[in-house]
Order: structure tokens, then C-alpha cells, then sequence
């Protein structure tokens, strides 16, 4: 279900630009976000075709059809997992596109394509209150000590307002807000986990990882899903039916 609300406010993320430094992409050398190439060719069985996965918020994947912006990732599909989360079925969306290196047009990028490396932080009212690191690779880069491959590592003060733009438009929508979060927790748990299994084996935690995706052991089920429902309780009490009407019966 998408609102002509939540449409408006992907036109404003979309029409801003926030780059955090000009060309940055040269900075690592091989514009590490738009292929993580670098990484992926740690990996004996994954990634052996060229892929990336973009994840979408809610709405975005209809925003983008109806801008007619799909013909941008190539030969992609759009892969929905669906969560049920506090007796609602909640769908994780994102594009899974397989060009080789950038999988979308600078003008047209995902949201988290305009955010990356930094994922915004908020509190349950909508408040920014900080952020940290996107993805897994970044976490994975400090269990195992290794340099940062993308040199960003703050916002440039000339890149603020365009950033707070952006992360104003995601703190006016509450189910924005939860899957962000839940995305963080996420984010966390599998972190944790590569974390003992790393320490545990002293593996290569590109190994670790490998060995743990193919085997669907990065997540604890049981737990992720507690947490979820915790996070989802805690948004419907928080906001009632305005949180209610977005997520899918």
C-alpha cells in the first residue's frame, strides 16, 4: 500500500543530490560502493557472477516504476522477503541487479544509494540522533581489523543541509522509521555473530561469512524475530494506527 504522501516525499529524496565529496569514488579507487568487487572476490562460491543488491523502503520500487526508472538496473529482479512481525506480514523489497559495476544512474540512485556509507540513526519520534557505518562489509572490516575501504567516514559540513533534507523526508513516515531500525538491528545481529564465530575459529572472516551465508547460519531466527516483534510493539504503541495503516494484514 503506497500513499500519494509517501510519493512525495521519494520526490524529495530524489531531487537531492547529497554528495558527500565530489568524484568520491576515486578516493578508494574503484568505486567500491557501486560493485564492492574488492570483497567479493574473497568469496569462493558467492559473487562469482556479477550482482548487487540495493534495498528498497517501502514504496520505492512503485516510485521508481512509475518514474520509469527500473531500466536502469539492467537485468535486475525484485525480490521481496516476507517477515512476520507482530501478526502482520511485513516484505523487505530491493533490487537485484545484475550489471557489472554501478548498478543504477547517479540521478536516480535508491536512497540508500544517497546515503551510503552513513545509515542516519533515530530515535522513535523521528529524531536524528546520530549515525554509523551501512553495511556488513564495514563491520566486517572491523572484526577483522582491516583498513576502511570507503575513505568516508563523517559528513563534510558543505554536505549537511542536503543530508538532513533527506533524513527529514524518512522521520515524517513511521514505517520508514521502523525499517530502518530494524535494519540497523539486523545489521548488528549478524555483526555479533561473525564476531564469535571469527573469534571462535580465528577463521578469515570472508570465510566465516561465506560459510555462514551458504549455510543460513548468520541469523538466529528465533532472536532477530523477538527483537523485530519488540521493535514493532514498541512503534504501534508509540504512533497506533498511523503505523498500523502502512503494514500489510
Amino acid at each position: 500500500m503506497t500513499s500519494t504522501r509517501e510519493f512525495d516525499e521519494f520526490e524529495e529524496i530524489y531531487a537531492t543530490d547529497l554528495v558527500y565529496v565530489p568524484d568520491c569514488w576515486q578516493l578508494c579507487g574503484d568505486a567500491h560502493c557501486c560493485s564492492f568487487k574488492r570483497y567479493k572476490s574473497s568469496f569462493k562460491m558467492i559473487a562469482r557472477t556479477p550482482f548487487q543488491e540495493l534495498p528498497l523502503l517501502p514504496g520505492e520500487f512503485e516510485f521508481l516504476a512509475e518514474k520509469g526508472w527500473l531500466e536502469q538496473f539492467g537485468d535486475y529482479d525484485h525480490k521481496i522477503v516476507e517477515f512476520e512481525i507482530d501478526g502482520h506480514t511485513l516484505k523487505a523489497e530491493s533490487i537485484l541487479s545484475r550489471k557489472p559495476d554501478c548498478a543504477c544512474d547517479h540521478a536516480t540512485r535508491p536512497t540508500i544509494c544517497r546515503l551510503y556509507p552513513l545509515l542516519p540513526t533515530f530515535n522513535i519520534s523521528g529524531h536524528l540522533v546520530g549515525t554509523e557505518s551501512m553495511g556488513i562489509y564495514e563491520e566486517m572490516e572491523q572484526i577483522a581489523g582491516m583498513d576502511a575501504a570507503c575513505k568516508l567516514t563523517s559528513l563534510p559540513f558543505g554536505q549537511l543541509d542536503k543530508f538532513l533534507s533527506i533524513t527529514n523526508q524518512l522521520s515524517k513516515n513511521p514505517i520508514h522509521l521502523y525499517y530502518l531500525e530494524a535494519y540497523r538491528i539486523t545489521k548488528q545481529h549478524v555483526s555479533e555473530r561473525l564476531k564469535e564465530k571469527h573469534s571462535a575459529t580465528q577463521r578469515d572472516v570472508f570465510s566465516v561469512f561465506e560459510s555462514g551465508f551458504i549455510r543460513g547460519t548468520l541469523i538466529d531466527t528465533q532472536q532477530l524475530a523477538n527483537e523485530l516483534n519488540e521493535l514493532a510493539r514498541r512503534f504501534h504503541e508509540h504512533y497506533g494506527d498511523r503505523f498500523q495503516w502502512h503494514v500489510e494484514k
